[in-house]
């Protein structure tokens, strides 16, 4: 039944849009990836060329390299046609003389062991990709994958508390499955448009990630999938991306007053600005803001603000013309490239302050803000395909939150980095890939400032806490509140089976250390997968 729903879902919103195009092919219109791993295949020649390449999904056609020629640098099986597609390519592949379809399986078979609570944990994941082209103009994507898993304790516990259902992290609401673990779904896809040589549109349902390192303080893909209208404009050394989406409240779904129908969660809407300026072939510099509202923060007043549709306008005066209660965000993202090996990268985001009450230094709470230092390096001590990534994140308390439900969130979780506000972070990874041997070593170390479980003061960790509900006005320090720290280790040994779908044969080992004022907690993890590795879950914190 779940499944039916979710093909005639993708199927009445894409159909009509895929048949009223007929342009000669091909398009590659289409989207690369999200994840992390996937881009590792291409991240080093991106450093190499003259690319806008901090908002993601990066779009193919955007891009001066072949990211399917890199991806097949390492063909199996040439003789064997069986084997070939398997190996190296989509699993079918239907062609026209204006048209091209691919399908592939989306799996993850994974089976684990948390040795300190002497548990078995797994995943059990089955879907598929449909993507395509159809003539010069027009690409389509849509994936569907169904899930059954269970959990470390440490995932598990933060999934139970999610304040209305059980929310898989990124991957939407699930229910209980025998008690022990979760089933839960998640479908995406999105219809691509070339209007004009400059201007390429998506509509869709997915997410989006804007920045250079692994966390991004702006816009992530932390979060669950939303409903999306993106347009990017490429003129001269510019990029210019509007993005506008519809997001979810889950924390009034029982209240009248906000969701008097009762007909699903309470709504909420997003409309982003990003320019992306290259000053020359090593320095871009980006500049974005945001803008949330819910759905009725007045009387009769619902649905979408047309004050926020306009795409080239400052988010600012025009919320202080109309006398707005929203929430508005600000930042800078950038990236130097130091050499042909190597880059600097950073942002700073912010959501409100006082430049008074800043240069006091006296701790005001609406300070809010923070930023992100990074440095990757390709070919280390000249090892090809050694690459080191060193990233440091710090937000200040009660950035992101709001007074009502306008907060940097959706689906309870939040849409920059997924541990709100109120920490610091050091981030140290090291990834070496022979062939289609992959091995990644990743360490986090974590500061943050969490709040007293049961107690109604906000600490200014929790996005979603009302920030009227803080602790005091001034002295608002760094870690305030339950001063909680992680230790998180990881090793990956990996081959790639697929690299097209990045099908991989896993070996996971993970060391998380967690402790704070009240308590501490160890989890010694290990799993074997056999997995497409295509998407970003943050399971690290």
């Amino acid at each position: 039944m779940k499944f039916t729903i979710y093909i005639r879902h993708f199927l009445l919103k894409y159909i009509f849009l895929f048949c009223i195009f007929s342009f000669k092919l091909s398009a590659q219109h289409n989207n690369i990836p999200l994840g992390y791993n996937f881009n590792s295949f291409i991240d080093k020649e991106l450093n190499q060329s003259n690319n806008h390449t901090s908002f993601k999904p990066l779009i193919k056609s955007s891009l001066n390299i072949n990211v399917d020629s890199l991806l097949s640098a390492n063909t199996l099986f040439q003789k064997n046609v069986f084997k070939k597609n398997i190996f190296n390519k989509d699993w079918i592949e239907i062609k026209g003389e204006d048209y091209e379809i691919l399908v592939s399986p989306l799996f993850d078979f994974s089976l684990g062991y948390e040795v300190n609570e002497e548990k078995y944990t797994y995943t059990n994941t089955r879907g598929f990709i449909v993507k395509g082209d159809i003539g010069s103009k027009v690409s389509f994507h849509t994936s569907f994958v169904e899930n059954q898993a269970v959990f470390p304790n440490y995932l598990d516990s933060l999934i139970r508390t999610s304040t209305q259902g059980y929310v898989i992290p990124g991957q939407g609401r699930g229910r209980v499955y025998y008690n022990t673990g979760f089933d839960y779904a998640k479908s995406s896809g999105y219809v691509s448009v070339e209007a004009s040589k400059q201007i390429k549109i998506q509509f869709g349902h997915g997410k989006h990630f804007i920045g250079n390192g692994y966390r991004s303080l702006l816009l992530s893909d932390n979060s669950f999938n939303y409903p999306f209208l993106r347009i990017q404009t490429k003129f001269g050394d510019f990029e210019y991306t509007n993005l506008y989406a519809e997001l979810q409240d889950m924390k009034n779904y029982l209240s009248a007053e906000n969701n008097y129908d009762y007909m699903g969660y309470a709504k909420k809407y997003m409309s982003s600005h990003y320019l992306s300026y290259s000053i020359n072939n090593k320095f871009n510099i980006g500049v974005f803001e945001s803008i949330l509202w819910k759905t009725n923060h007045a009387l009769g007043a619902n649905g979408f603000d047309v004050n926020y549709l306009n795409p080239i306008i400052f988010f600012r005066p025009v919320e202080f013309s109309i006398n707005s209660p929203d929430n508005a965000i600000l930042g800078l993202n950038y990236k130097y490239l130091t050499s042909i090996n190597s880059q600097v990268y950073g942002q700073v985001v912010f959501d409100e302050f006082t430049l008074n009450q800043l240069k006091s230094n006296n701790g005001y709470w609406a300070n809010k803000y923070g930023y992100q230092l990074g440095l990757k390096y390709f070919d280390l001590f000249k090892v090809k395909n050694l690459s080191v990534q060193i990233e440091h994140n710090l937000v200040r308390p009660y950035t992101y939150s709001h007074w009502n439900s306008s907060n940097y969130g959706h689906y309870n979780e939040e849409l920059a980095h997924p541990l709100g506000a109120n920490f610091s972070e050091n981030i140290f990874m090291l990834n070496y890939r022979l062939n289609r041997v992959h091995i990644k070593f990743k360490y986090l170390n974590v500061i943050y400032g969490a709040d007293y479980l049961g107690d109604t003061i906000s600490y200014g960790n929790n996005i979603y806490s009302d920030y009227n509900d803080r602790s005091s006005d001034f002295g608002i320090d760094m870690y305030n509140g339950n001063e909680t720290n992680i230790d998180y280790y990881q090793i990956n040994l990996s081959y790639i089976l697929n690299p097209s779908t990045n099908s991989i044969i896993d070996f996971s080992l993970v060391n998380r250390s967690l402790s704070n004022e009240i308590s501490s907690y160890n989890t010694l993890f290990y799993s074997i997968s056999l997995k497409s590795d295509l998407f970003n879950y943050y399971y690290d914190f």
